[in-house]
């Protein structure tokens, strides 16, 4: 009490970590950056020297970053291929597509619960998001034979079907009527969760061989 007193209220407090932007950073280091993403992305993230390219799509995209890596005075470049994501949204905004996906989870569900080995839901994939993953390797492909010897290439996969996440928690905070029960959804939204708050990360250094 008495340290409190002398030292003020905020002696024996957890220390503050205020987040520091990546680029800021690297640019108090002197490093230059270049942030290649949505314009909604370029404005949160861009400061310090770091140059900005906001983009509409994957393609612009690669055509961006193909560029900037090439460029030596370039020390770090960050883009993203938002295409799946974007796919993630349209569908979790689509009502009719949501109660069907819903629909399917829930009988997965079901199932699981009457078998006796768990083995992790999986649901049917339509042939517009199997061409996104393929499309978007071909992209990483391009881009990594653009990449200069001894550039290191980090890929995050981000995390999965945040967006229909974030529409289940909407409808239950609203308690809104809706075709399914709210008990139901609460189920489907704790396995949805679950699978898409994983996440992968891949780490490679381009040499004149391959990739360590």
């Amino acid at each position: 009490m008495l340290l409190t007193l002398l030292l003020g209220p905020d002696f024996g407090s957890p220390p503050s970590f205020v987040s520091r932007k990546l680029l800021t950073v690297l640019s108090e280091c002197g490093k230059t950056s270049s942030l290649i993403d949505d314009i909604s992305i370029v404005n949160l993230y861009a400061s310090g020297s770091s140059h900005s390219f906001p983009v509409s799509s994957g393609e612009e995209a690669l055509l961006k970053v193909r560029k900037e890596v090439m460029n030596d005075r370039v020390h770090f470049v960050w883009t993203q291929f938002s295409e799946l994501n974007s796919y993630f949204k349209k569908q979790a905004e689509d009502e009719g597509k949501l109660n069907g996906k819903l629909a399917e989870m829930i009988s997965l569900l079901t199932c699981e619960k009457k078998s006796a080995h768990r083995k992790g839901m999986k649901c049917s994939l339509t042939s517009e998001l199997k061409e996104i993953p393929t499309q978007m390797d071909a992209w990483v492909r391009c881009l990594y034979s653009t990449l200069p010897t001894n550039t290191m290439l980090i890929i995050c996969t981000g995390h999965g079907d945040t967006a229909i996440v974030h529409r289940l928690r909407k409808i239950l905070v609203e308690q809104k009527e809706t075709a399914i029960s709210l008990e139901k959804i609460v189920q489907v939204l704790e396995e949805l969760q679950a699978q898409a708050e994983v996440a992968l990360c891949f780490v490679g250094v381009k040499n004149r061989g391959h990739a360590r």
